[in-house]
């Protein structure tokens, strides 16, 4: 299945109801984008929620193959309550990807420092999206260009190896500026080279990977340690935020507790290991003298989607 090619500008500032400039809250994985036609976001598969405009037009993405650092993720339980994952490392993701589209710099509102401040100096950057689908939360999927489209709005396209590098996607992994998460709807060779950049960051020890402890392990006492000492694999992350903000303390429990939400619910953290054997995210994490680990890269492990 090929890509739809969406042309328009990543944005950085919406309107209030008043038409006051307010600010979006952008991440190393997530800005929004205005597309030139957005009828176009209804030729896209939806999974769940469709997709949501804001007043000025504009749409919030997910990049695909990629997962930076979390600058504001509310845990499942959390009463809507937000957590991040260690700052700065978290907010130089973000400036990264705003960096690569010539944004910077940019002011954001204190104390938090994660919601754009306006005026800003640039705005409205020109690019374009490929993407195949909405995800759960009705963003469109995509991978991120800077500058004029090689294909024309509305048009079907498909990702070769040489497009790919020049999506910011790629470049993101390529700077170490965020890990690798590939689900099953990704064709394999875009995953594979999206796996390569990323050992060749690692091996560069480029960006957050020196740093990182997603697979030598870390301790879990509760989760304001992982918000200021641990950077690991966000994706894990999120779910270590999920456990503790339902009560937990610890990690003993922690596996048992994804255990049991993959007995209550079969698609949960579904996922291909690098042997082929099919399993569930507990069965890929160890505890070790009270430190918890990942047994793989990010990069060598699949996710199976909800559309599997």
């Amino acid at each position: 299945m090929p890509f739809l090619c969406l042309h328009g500008t990543v944005r950085l500032v919406n309107r209030d109801q008043a038409g006051r400039e307010t600010g979006f809250e952008p991440d190393g994985d997530s800005i929004h984008f205005k597309p030139k036609t957005p009828r176009l976001l209804d030729e896209l598969p939806r999974l769940r929620l469709p997709y949501r405009l804001t007043r000025i037009g504009s749409v919030n993405l997910r990049m695909e193959g990629i997962d930076a650092l979390e600058l504001h993720y509310s845990p499942a339980t959390a009463g809507g309550g937000s957590t991040h994952q260690p700052r700065p490392l978290a907010d130089e993701a973000r400036n990264a990807l705003t960096g690569l589209l010539g944004m910077n710099p940019i002011d954001y509102v204190p104390p938090r420092d994660v919601r754009v401040d306006p005026p800003v100096r640039v705005d409205g950057v020109r690019g374009f999206i490929l993407s195949r689908s909405l995800e759960v939360h009705g963003r469109p999927v995509v991978f991120l260009f800077k500058g004029a489209a090689p294909f024309r709005d509305g048009a079907e396209a498909f990702i070769d190896t040489p497009l790919l590098r020049k999506s910011l996607n790629h470049q993101m992994v390529t700077s170490g500026s965020s890990y690798p998460l590939f689900y099953d709807t990704l064709f394999k060779s875009l995953r594979d080279e999206l796996a390569r950049a990323a050992k060749a960051a690692r091996a560069a020890r480029r960006g957050l990977w020196p740093l990182d402890k997603t697979k030598a392990g870390f301790a879990m006492p509760d989760l304001a340690g992982l918000q200021i000492t641990t950077p690991i694999f966000p994706k894990l992350f999120r779910r270590a935020a999920d456990y503790f903000s339902a009560g937990h303390r610890g990690v003993a429990e922690f596996l048992e507790w994804l255990a049991a939400r993959a007995r209550a619910d079969a698609r949960s953290d579904r996922l291909l290991e690098p042997n082929g054997n099919f399993t569930h995210l507990d069965n890929i994490l160890r505890i070790r003298a009270g430190k918890l680990s990942m047994k793989y890269e990010p990069e060598d492990i699949v996710f199976i989607s909800e559309k599997t």
